[in-house]
């Protein structure tokens, strides 16, 4: 924590100071979410990273605790959110990793839907680079203001091209499994 806080500039050491005082209060409020102290030290950092990009906002704000706690909150859903995302495509790979070594025999159901899978993998790469990468990171777990922020470009943008892709993916898919 001192690193990070070694990094900014005198103008800024006052909140700093008033930002180490709020550490302990925040390490017991992260507490709430997780046992393991290596989780909530992380917590704790990364709320500071992110509460040191607004700092005109908010210096010497009475609320800055409950500023900082709502950082905190929403830093722990969306890691929550990505985790769970990740472990349902790690959940959904090792179910069809199992099933295509499996020894029952070949059923049209499973290989189906590898078809569809690889279809869809299929439609996605013929897009524009930044667009399938921009989908897979939605699929991820990434909230369009997070893409807004990673591509550069507007929000509303984000979504238009999140909503143009799926879409795509509807109508092509409808085609070809129409029959």
């Amino acid at each position: 924590m001192q690193q990070l806080l070694k990094h900014t500039s005198m103008k800024d050491k006052a909140f700093n100071t008033q930002l180490l005082e709020y550490q302990r209060i925040l390490k017991g409020l992260a507490k709430k979410f997780t046992k393991d102290q290596e989780a909530i030290n992380d917590l704790v950092q990364e709320t500071f990273i992110r509460a040191l990009k607004y700092m005109d906002q908010f210096f010497d704000n009475p609320r800055v605790v409950s500023w900082l706690f709502v950082i905190m909150r929403n830093i722990y859903i969306n890691q929550y959110k990505r985790l769970s995302y990740q472990q349902n495509y790690d959940d959904i790979s090792m179910y069809y990793y199992n099933h295509s070594l499996s020894s029952e025999p070949y059923t049209e159901d499973s290989s189906d839907k590898r078809m569809m899978l690889g279809d869809i993998s299929k439609i996605i790469a013929e897009l524009p680079v930044a667009h399938g990468e921009m989908f897979n990171n939605y699929i991820d777990g990434y909230k369009y203001r997070e893409l807004s922020e990673m591509y550069g470009i507007p929000e509303g943008t984000i979504k238009s091209r999140i909503h143009i892709i799926r879409k795509t993916l509807q109508k092509r898919l409808k085609v070809k499994y129409a029959s």
